[in-house]
C-alpha cells in the first residue's frame, strides 16, 4: 500500500469560489505554454516534404525514458552507426523532466522508482551500471544508502494533525480497519499467485504476467465492481483505492480495470531469497526520476537535439522533422518512435487503445517547511478530502538543517480543455486553499509558484486494455510490433506509466536493431 492515495473529487469541485487573483506578493508562471502548441503541429497535415538532406543508421524520436534507454542499450552493446534523437522538449526526459532552484532540483512529473522485483532484471542491471546499485550479496543488489528514501516516507493529514502512512486511523471505525485488513491480505495472496502457465499472476515488467484466462478474465470489469464482489464496500477504504489509482492511472476504481488495480498492488513481488528489511520500498532523488534520465543522458555518446517536432513519418524509415519553423528531411534505417501511442496514431494511421490522464503539476517554493500538527515532515504528504494528491519535498533526501524548500504538488484533471483554459492564478489560488488547513502558514513561506499542465500525463488502463486477443496473447501486443524500419517504445504499449515499462520497450526496440 505505497504512495500517494488520492481521496478528491473533479478538478473543478477544488476551483470553486476560488478568486480568479494571484495570492498577495504571489509571484510564478505557467511553465511550458510552449508544449501544447508544439506538440499540436502534428495536426496540421505536412504539405511539402523537402528530399532529405541526412542519412542516419538510427532516429530515436523521445528522449523520454524509453528512447534514453534505447540508446543507452545502444551504446552499451557497442553500437557503431550512427544515432541522432530527436525530442520536442526543452528538456530530456519527458514526463520524468525536472528543474532546479535554490541548489536543489525537484520533478515535474515521475519522482521514484520502487525498487526492483525479482522479474525486473533490466532494471537492476541498469541501476547497476547508473550507480543506484553499488555491488551486490550474492544475487541481491545493494543499492546507494542516500537514495533509498528517508524516513518518514509518508504521511497524511486527517482530523486536524498528520498522521505517519496513509490510512486515516482517526476517522477509520473497526469494520473500516477490518475491511482494511481483508484487502491487504486479498493483495498478499494476488502478489504470490501463480497462473496455470506458472507466471506470476502480476509482475513487472507486464510481460512477464501470467496469461492464464482466468486471470486476464480481470481485465473485461471494472475494479469497482470487483471491489463490490468482495464485499469491500466501507467508503475509507474505497476513498483509499480511488486514490491509489488515480496516483498512478489518473482515473478512479470505476474507470480502471480490476487487472489494472490489483496488478498496482500485486506487482511488485517480494524475493523470496532475500529477507533483508531496507526500511523503505522506494529510491528517489531531490529531482525524481529526472536524476535516472540524467544519468541515462551522461551514458550516452549522442546528443539529444531539442525543440524538435517529427511532422511526418514513411514505413520506409523517412521522417521529416520541424525546427523553428524550418522543416529538414532524414533517412533511416532504423526509426525508433519512443513518443505516446496517440503520436504513432496519428503518424502512421494506427488504433490507438490507450486513452491519457490530464495532470496538473506545480512548484510551492517555501522558505521553510510550513509548520505541521502532528508528524512534522515526511517525503510525501497527503491531504485527506483534497483534491490533489499532495506533494514530495525535495530537501527531504537531502538530509541536511531544514530550510528553503520546493513542495512538488499534483493532481489528475477529468478534462484537457479546462486544464488548457484555467489561469495560472486560479490554480494558485486553488493549491493554496487546498494546502491551507493542513498549513496555517502556506502563505507567509510560500515565495513563488510555478505550473506546468501534462495533457496527457498517464496512461489510462480501462476496461478491455489488458484483455487478450483471440490467439490468448496480450491485445496490446500487437502495438509494439515492428512496421518496416520503424519500432515502438513506449510505456504505452504496456498500458500504464512506469519507468520499469517505458525502459522495457526502450531495450526491446534496441535489440530488435541489433538483430
Amino acid at each position: 500500500m505505497t504512495r500517494r492515495r488520492l481521496i478528491g473529487s473533479a478538478f473543478a469541485t477544488g476551483l470553486a469560489g476560488c478568486r480568479d487573483a494571484p495570492p498577495p506578493a504571489l509571484v510564478g508562471e505557467r511553465v511550458n505554454p510552449w508544449l501544447d502548441a508544439r506538440g499540436h503541429r502534428l495536426r496540421e497535415p505536412l504539405r511539402e516534404r523537402p528530399d532529405p538532406d541526412r542519412a542516419v543508421d538510427v532516429l530515436i524520436v523521445g528522449a523520454g525514458v524509453a528512447g534514453l534507454s534505447c540508446a543507452w542499450s545502444l551504446a552499451r552493446r557497442g553500437f557503431g552507426g550512427s544515432v541522432e534523437i530527436v525530442d520536442l522538449g526543452e528538456e530530456i526526459g519527458g514526463t520524468a523532466t525536472f528543474g532546479q532552484s535554490g541548489g536543489l532540483p525537484y520533478p515535474w512529473g515521475a519522482h521514484y522508482l520502487t525498487l526492483p522485483s525479482p522479474e525486473t532484471i533490466h532494471v537492476t542491471e541498469m541501476l547497476a551500471d547508473l550507480g543506484v546499485v553499488t555491488g551486490f550479496e550474492g544475487n541481491k543488489p545493494i543499492f546507494h544508502l542516500r537514495m533509498l528514501c528517508a524516513a518518514p516516507e509518508e504521511r497524511l493529514f486527517q482530523a486536524g494533525r498528520f498522521v505517519h502512512g496513509l490510512w486515516p486511523t482517526d476517522l477509520a471505525r473497526a469494520a473500516d480497519d477490518a475491511q482494511l485488513a481483508a484487502f491487504e491480505q486479498a493483495c498478499r495472496e494476488w502478489t504470490l499467485r501463480a497462473g496455470a502457465d506458472g507466471r506470476p499472476a502480476f509482475a513487472i515488467p507486464l510481460a512477464a504476467s501470467s496469461l492464464d484466462p482466468e486471470i486476464r478474465a480481470l481485465a473485461a470489469i471494472p475494479f469497482s465492481a470487483w471491489l463490490d464482489g468482495q464485499g469491500l464496500d466501507s467508503p475509507l477504504l474505497r476513498q483509499y483505492v480511488d486514490y491509489c489509482c488515480r496516483d498512478d492511472y489518473g482515473a478512479d476504481s470505476a474507470a480502471v480495470s480490476a487487472w489494472a488495480g490489483l496488478h498496482y498492488f500485486a506487482s511488485r513481488r517480494p524475493d523470496p531469497g532475500d529477507a533483508r528489511d531496507l526500511g523503505t520500498h522506494v529510491l528517489t532523488w531531490p529531482e525524481g526520476n529526472g536524476w535516472l534520465v540524467r544519468r541515462l543522458r551522461e551514458k550516452i555518446p549522442w546528443a539529444p537535439r531539442l525543440g524538435r517536432v517529427l511532422r511526418a513519418l514513411e514505413p520506409g524509415g523517412r521522417a521529416w522533422i520541424e525546427h523553428e519553423g524550418r522543416v529538414s528531411g532524414v533517412q533511416a534505417r532504423h526509426v525508433v518512435l519512443a513518443g505516446p501511442g496517440f503520436v504513432a496514431a496519428r503518424l502512421l494511421d494506427l488504433p490507438r487503445r490507450v486513452e491519457h490522464a490530464p495532470w496538473l503539476v506545480a512548484q510551492v517554493h517555501v522558505s521553510r517547511l510550513p509548520r505541521s500538527n502532528g508528524v512534522v515532515a515526511a517525503w510525501d504528504t497527503v491531504i485527506h478530502g483534497a483534491p490533489g494528491l499532495g506533494y514530495v519535498n525535495n530537501a527531504h533526501q537531502s538530509l541536511g538543517p531544514p530550510g528553503a524548500a520546493v513542495l512538488t504538488y499534483y493532481r489528475p484533471v477529468s478534462s484537457r480543455q479546462q486544464l488548457a483554459d484555467t489561469s495560472w492564478e486560479a490554480h494558485a489560488r486553488a493549491i493554496l486553499d487546498e494546502l491551507r488547513p493542513a498549513h496555517a502558514d502556506i502563505d507567509e513561506v510560500t515565495t513563488r509558484l510555478d505550473t506546468w499542465a501534462w495533457g496527457h500525463g498517464t496512461a489510462i488502463p480501462a476496461v478491455g486494455t489488458h484483455a487478450l486477443d483471440s490467439e490468448g496473447r496480450p491485445a496490446l501486443d500487437a502495438l509494439a510490433a515492428p512496421a518496416g524500419a520503424i519500432h515502438f517504445a513506449h510505456a504505452d504499449l504496456s498500458g500504464v506509466s512506469l519507468f520499469e515499462e517505458a525502459s522495457f520497450h526502450g531495450l526491446r526496440a534496441a535489440a530488435e536493431i541489433l538483430a
